[in-house]
């Protein structure tokens, strides 16, 4: 299927994407994108790039074709933790270690598999990653919302790219967090380690977090974190650049070898704890929405995992 979209330009001075989003506002900014990088996007028949800036006269001509079909996604039983659902979204406690979609080096046991074979319905049929709007992490738990049409997928898209999405977090981080504050910078690739993210002085994204120590039980503090922006690997560089790593991210300082750091009187109880939650301690808590049809506001609260909840006991009661 293919849509098709003219507009004649007087007077702009915005990006081409950021036009076309004004225009056409039930497409979101990065669908656009996308459609822009595919070429499918011309001006005065030229393609063009989405940070072309509009000086007014132009043409523009819009031929929004769907990809191809893959069928490389293979519906798996699994189970899901569902936490709500109805006829336009659903949204999944995902447990740790399950990866969100497939990629390089996870062609199936992804939430994406489980989600096919779950879910008769799911946005983008069509497209690579049907039904994902964002992401969570490979070791992160908690609440991630699925879409079931193109509708509610393009609505919930631009609540997340308007910053309009509540995201809440909780954590354990390495050592005495202060109070609360807020961590405002850029984060870019990391020069080196490509995998890897990093705060940039420059050429980076904006990315937000503000954060508030609940309780530091030496040597460990649990911490809320509630982040604007939705940058990857945000809240793990946010807390490394402080000095603050989150406890088992070994990818920003916050592995086993960190135990090196503080006194010996900590490092039994740090073992006891790494053996309780051998993964990252980051846990998605809450998500708050608009619902893409009625537009009611919406709260989504993901309970606690197990092994994060057995670390917190642990470290709690040392402290007796």
């Amino acid at each position: 299927m293919t849509n098709i979209f003219s507009f004649s330009v007087k007077q702009s001075f915005l990006r081409l994407d950021q036009y076309l989003v004004k225009q056409l506002p039930d497409y979101s900014r990065s669908k656009i994108q996308n459609y822009i990088k595919m070429g499918q996007v011309t001006i005065n028949g030229m393609a063009a790039k989405s940070s072309l800036i509009l000086q007014g006269n132009e043409t523009i001509e819009c031929r929004f074709e769907n990809q191809p079909i893959d069928n490389s996604i293979i519906p798996e039983q699994m189970e899901i933790d569902i936490l709500y659902e109805d006829d336009y979204l659903a949204v999944i406690n995902k447990p740790a270690g399950l990866v969100v979609h497939p990629g390089s080096g996870n062609h199936s046991g992804t939430l994406l598999n489980g989600l096919k074979y779950h879910f008769n319905n799911l946005s983008r049929k069509d497209s690579l990653r049907p039904g994902i709007v964002h992401r969570l992490d490979k070791e992160t738990s908690g609440a991630i919302i699925v879409a079931k049409n193109d509708y509610s997928h393009d609505q919930l898209s631009k609540q997340f790219n308007q910053r309009q999405v509540g995201k809440k977090y909780q954590a354990l981080v390495w050592g005495e967090l202060k109070s609360e504050g807020v961590i405002d910078t850029k984060i870019g690739r990391h020069p080196k380690k490509r995998k890897i993210f990093t705060i940039v002085p420059s050429g980076g994204r904006d990315s937000c977090t503000h954060y508030k120590r609940i309780e530091y039980s030496p040597p460990l503090s649990l911490v809320n974190l509630k982040p604007e922006t939705g940058r990857t690997h945000q809240l793990r560089v946010h807390l490394k650049s402080i000095s603050h790593p989150i406890f088992g991210d070994t990818a920003y300082g916050g592995g086993v070898k960190n135990i090196k750091s503080f006194h010996i009187k900590y490092s039994q109880i740090l073992n006891r704890l790494f053996k309780a939650i051998p993964r990252l301690a980051l846990h998605a808590r809450q998500l708050d929405i608009c619902h893409p049809k009625t537009g009611k506001r919406m709260s989504f609260t993901a309970p606690f995992p197990s092994d994060y909840k057995t670390a917190i006991k642990i470290l709690q009661n040392a402290q007796l």
